[in-house]
């Protein structure tokens, strides 16, 4: 059975250079494919991605499980709309034509999920960006969803980060709405039943414990045909070889496919290659330019040579000819310098003389109030008038006190006055009746 399935055709993967790739496609300096047998995404490299965008294969497998899972929970019935249509499987991936649509796509997405775990999402759909981002992730936080995301790279609207905060987000869905996976179904291919026995099966047949890996696999389909046909290519290998295709011909497919065959490198600066061969270039053009420039640098160097001993030769007669000049010098700076010492310290002198006039000044200030004030007080009669005042109605006030005490003497005298006789009566009928006494017991001195 083994044997019959390594001698059936092996199918043709359309993006597998392994299979594809004749033996002429290969170059005998390089070894590499030719472009022209390559899946188209890898012969184009950069230029297949949409613009600024980069081959990005986590987030192409992010992306395409969070279709997955949005088919899984019915998004297209359930979330989609006119505007909101089913997204292909590398839309968060590379960056869309509107940003804008994108980004809203991307929050619209988190809410519809946060509201199948019976979450409200707590921002607008009109609000600022940055102000959605961050309320996004607090929620995201206190669900439980931990998402080591960049508010700068959500804002984008594609990326890894979009497409981990969906994956792990759908798949928190998913276990809350206990989704439950089926049991898989594998089809019924039958090619144990059709394969016939074959008595040579145990000739030439690998054994179970010298199985090759999944990487062998494609090997062991050319190896098959090759350990079959070795007997009989045993003579074939030392006949001649004679050719059967026209010279002519042959050299035309050789034009056509030559271009195909050359491998365009990107021009990357920073390719070891690169360096290399920019390296190279530069020795060939020193070897070539070095001999010329040599001449033309010691000749320079001789020049400036010269040069410098006459501008030695000049500054000597110089300094031999103004000598007593820079000396001359030397003294009259000497003396300005004791000068400038002189007047900063008359300066200094004439601050502080300053500063004590300055102190004088404010003293006699003070003085000449003390004495305005002290002149006012001096000639002004206001006093003088204000104590006469003030005596003339202590005078009256005496007056009238004087008036009241005579009032009320005299009111006294009367009052002693009609008291007398009564006493004086009832004093002679105690005097009577004892010694017969007829004194009024006044007092001669009494008015």
């Amino acid at each position: 059975w083994l044997k019959q399935r390594h001698k059936r055709k092996p199918p043709a993967f359309a993006g597998h250079p392994r299979l594809l790739c004749p033996v002429s496609a290969v170059s005998a300096g390089s070894g590499r494919s030719s472009p022209s047998q390559l899946p188209q995404h890898m012969a184009e490299g950069k230029s297949a991605l949409p613009e600024g965008a980069q081959y990005n294969a986590e987030a192409l497998q992010l992306n395409d499980e969070v279709v997955d899972m949005l088919m899984l929970l019915d998004y297209e019935t359930k979330f989609c709309n006119a505007e909101l249509k089913p997204m292909p499987r590398t839309y968060f991936v590379y960056p869309a034509a509107n940003p804008a649509t994108q980004f809203k796509y991307f929050t619209q997405l988190v809410v519809w999920s946060l509201g199948l775990m019976k979450l409200q999402a707590t921002w607008d759909e009109y609000e600022d960006p940055n102000t959605v981002i961050m309320s996004m992730l607090v929620i995201l936080k206190d669900t439980g969803i931990q998402v080591n995301a960049v508010p700068g790279k959500l804002k984008q609207g594609y990326g890894d980060s979009v497409c981990l905060v969906l994956h792990s987000l759908l798949r928190e869905v998913l276990r809350r709405v206990s989704f439950e996976w089926g049991v898989p179904t594998y089809p019924d291919e039958g090619l144990a039943d059709e394969a016939e026995v074959d008595s040579d099966a145990e000739i030439h047949s690998v054994g179970e414990d010298e199985m090759p890996g999944d990487g062998e696999e494609d090997d062991l389909m050319y190896q098959e045909d090759e350990v079959k046909k070795t007997d009989s290519d045993d003579d074939d290998d030392h006949k001649l070889l004679e050719a059967t295709v026209d010279p002519k011909e042959w050299l035309l497919e050789v034009e056509r496919v030559a271009p195909k065959l050359k491998i365009q490198l990107p021009n990357d600066s920073k390719e070891w290659r690169t360096h290399l061969q920019q390296t190279r270039g530069y020795k060939q053009v020193i070897e070539t330019q070095f001999p010329g420039a040599q001449a033309q640098l010691d000749k320079l160097s001789g020049n400036l040579t010269n040069a410098l001993e006459r501008i030695r030769s000049k500054e000597a007669f110089i300094n031999t000819q103004f000598d007593h000049r820079a000396l001359d010098y030397r003294q009259q700076q000497e003396e300005l310098a004791q000068v400038q010492t002189t007047y900063t310290e008359r300066n200094e002198f004439v601050m502080s003389l300053q500063i004590e006039l300055k102190q004088v000044t404010e003293e006699l200030e003070i003085v000449k109030a003390d004495m305005e004030e002290r002149s006012t007080t001096v000639t002004d009669t206001a006093p003088i008038v204000k104590m006469k005042d003030s005596f003339k109605r202590l005078r009256a006030d005496t007056r009238q006190l004087e008036v009241r005490i005579g009032v009320v003497s005299h009111t006294l005298m009367q009052a002693k006055l009609r008291q007398r006789p009564q006493e004086d009566r009832k004093q002679g009928v105690y005097n009577g009746g004892q010694g017969g006494n007829t004194s009024d017991g006044y007092d001669d001195a009494d008015p």
